[in-house]
């Protein structure tokens, strides 16, 4: 499990250290404080290393658009759009040295054909890194096998593109982990498969559908917004073999009421398939589900990481659970 996490000249950030980190991380803050720029960071450290790890990213967790990437994305990742430092973002985890992952400026000219696209370097040991560049290790390093992460960005999923990972789950035969996941949110639910469906134009396509003991199975896309989200973390998360699941805006597109049973099932799956998890909201509601579940728990396993901006830097706050107990019985503004 990730112990900290370390970020400088990425971003808004120019030096932010956040720890210590625990199994559900919750991160909150105003607007512009930079809660989806610690995700973008997590998942460059986290990514199996290849070139598509910095290229996979724009338009990810926040639309880039179709035109010039180098103007409206990749200047942008660097502190105060300086490409005279390399971007380092580093983490520890089981009490293991700290590794790491740089970012080098691509130096080439403004007017140039050529993409700014900076250029990867991944470190098995970051404080070495820094003394010594010789050290740089470039490649695979151990602690990807071990953490790969999934990611879940605020744009809506595909019922379709759904089917065809719960399928995947199906091949892996990992089937009755997830029904018996989601059956602590339904408890009708006997089973869930993924069928052909012939659409109006007589074209084939995947569906999802749950037996929950009617006359007939039903489409889950009937079975409400807690649902289906959980459907669709628990088979990406199942199916990858995912170590970290990195959500953004988890509230994004969903009623305040069925937050309870969305952090229900998610502190399941950190337990059930050994997940860690990163999530950010704007929703007071959110985080009061997430403690209440987190509370009802054998250990209180929560991190309410609250980013702050101070002057034209910006600073975490760690909030443990008497800190947010106070703050619930004075009404403190804590998003």
């Amino acid at each position: 499990m990730l112990q900290s996490l370390h970020i400088k000249n990425f971003r808004g950030f120019r030096d932010l250290k956040i720890e210590p980190l625990k199994r559900v991380n919750l991160i909150i803050g105003q607007n512009n404080t930079g809660k989806t720029g610690v995700l973008e960071a997590l998942t460059l450290l986290l990514w199996e290393p290849s070139p598509a790890s910095c290229g996979n990213l724009p338009n990810m967790f926040r639309s880039a658009g179709q035109g010039d990437w180098d103007e409206t994305f990749w200047k942008w990742l660097f502190y105060n759009k300086s490409l005279m430092r390399n971007v380092e973002i580093s983490g520890s985890f089981d009490n293991q040295k700290e590794f790491g992952m740089v970012l080098q400026p691509n130096q080439k000219p403004m007017n140039s054909h050529n993409s700014l696209l900076p250029n990867l370097i991944y470190v098995e040991d970051i404080a070495t890194f820094r003394c010594y560049t010789t050290a740089v290790r470039s490649g695979p390093g151990p602690h990807n096998a071990r953490f790969k992460p999934a990611i879940f960005s605020t744009h809506p999923s595909d019922p379709t593109q759904n089917a065809l990972k719960y399928n995947r789950v199906i091949l892996k035969r990992r089937r009755k982990q997830v029904e018996r996941m989601l059956r602590e949110i339904e408890p009708r639910l006997e089973t869930v498969e993924a069928l052909q469906t012939e659409l109006p134009n007589h074209q084939q396509t995947s569906l999802i559908y749950a037996d929950l003991g009617l006359s007939e199975m039903i489409p889950v896309t009937q079975l409400g917004q807690g649902f289906n989200r959980l459907l669709d973390i628990y088979s990406e998360v199942v199916a990858s073999d995912a170590k970290a699941l990195v959500i953004d805006e988890l509230e994004n597109g969903l009623h305040h009421s069925v937050l309870p049973t969305i952090w229900k099932g998610l502190l399941l799956a950190a337990k059930e398939v050994d997940v860690q998890i990163f999530a950010t909201t704007h929703s007071w509601e959110c985080v009061l589900a997430a403690d209440q579940a987190a509370r009802e728990g054998e250990n209180y396993d929560l991190a309410l990481i609250r980013l702050d901006r101070v002057k034209d830097d910006i600073k975490a706050t760690v909030i443990d659970e008497n800190s947010l107990t106070t703050a619930k019985e004075l009404h403190w503004e804590m998003r």
